[in-house]
């Protein structure tokens, strides 16, 4: 029609570039920078309004009301990043969770003041309506650095890091109790969804000797996962389960030593409603880190003992 002007605007979703897993190592090609502990997001800032999507699509912007301070970058702008709590300039995962679960208007805002979210950037996807995806890392993020600056908010920072000196810099990061570090080569192109070695995630993990106290089956009758304990200080403790790193034949092969086992009750204190065995096979677990209460985070199972 004469005269109509079409105004621009954002997608409605771009699905989030992706990391490898892999081993700490040194490069001049490559960035490192923390692997903050939270909910990755992409901020999509649109008619003075900011609207955050998590991976999963959803829109969470109403559970983070101090983060829309966002709404003062420029119309058109698109930033990927990690939604944190902090507590002494680390992430706390487990105050994110509480955020993350409250969904009364009233307990949102009052979590909002007691434990403000913080947005940390790492990339720019669009600027003024335009993508710039088909620029390097390097130029994005100081594209980034510059809109970041610019909002001159203390919610919303930008994630440094440092060109080369990858393993130094990961065993400072490690040191200091944080998640890990990502990788990121400098000249790499953004590419929605895609998981290349362009992105690199090294990620702190312990390996924690545990026996078996228990199971769970699924509707089958197959097993779903092991109910694990951990010895401190003489006895033993209820640590959590652990259902990855079990294929199919470890699982027929552990069905067949465990029921053997079977106990009418559990040898560790542990509210999980399972079926137990005695404590006699040992296994190693790998995780993340242990809990505050001594559970193991993202557990999964290295090998049998």
């Amino acid at each position: 029609m004469e005269g109509r002007t079409d105004q621009p605007s954002l997608p409605a979703f771009i699905e989030p570039m992706l990391a490898k897993s892999g081993d700490p190592f040194d490069s001049d090609e490559y960035l490192f920078e923390i692997k903050w502990d939270g909910t990755r997001a992409i901020a999509y800032v649109e008619g003075r309004k900011c609207r955050l999507m998590n991976r999963r699509r959803f829109d969470i912007s109403d559970r983070y009301p101090e983060l829309q301070c966002f709404a003062g970058a420029p119309d058109g702008t698109v930033l990927d990043g990690e939604i944190v709590v902090l507590r002494d300039g680390r992430s706390d995962f487990q105050a994110l969770e509480q955020r993350d679960q409250a969904r009364s208007s009233f307990k949102i805002n009052q979590m909002a003041r007691s434990m403000p979210a913080t947005y940390i950037a790492f990339d720019q996807l669009y600027d003024r309506f335009e993508s710039v995806m088909g620029r390097t890392c390097s130029e994005r993020r100081t594209l980034a650095r510059q809109t970041v600056a610019g909002l001159a908010s203390a919610q919303i920072i930008m994630s440094e890091g440092i060109v080369g000196a990858g393993i130094d810099y990961f065993q400072r990061v490690s040191a200091e109790g944080m998640e890990g570090v990502i990788a990121k080569r400098l000249d790499s192109l953004y590419l929605p969804g895609k998981r290349t070695d362009a992105w690199v995630k090294i990620k702190r993990q312990q390996l924690v000797p545990c026996v078996v106290v228990g199971f769970l089956e699924d509707d089958l009758g197959d097993l779903r996962s092991l109910i694990l304990a951990s010895e401190e200080n003489g006895a033993l403790r209820y640590v959590g389960r652990v259902g990855s790193g079990i294929d199919e034949a470890l699982r027929t092969r552990l069905l067949d030593l465990l029921k053997p086992l079977a106990r009418n009750d559990a040898v560790v204190q542990c509210r999980v409603k399972g079926k137990w065995v005695e404590p006699e096979i040992y296994c190693l677990v790998r995780c993340m880190e242990r809990t505050p209460d001594g559970h193991l985070r993202a557990p999964v199972l290295e090998r049998l003992l």
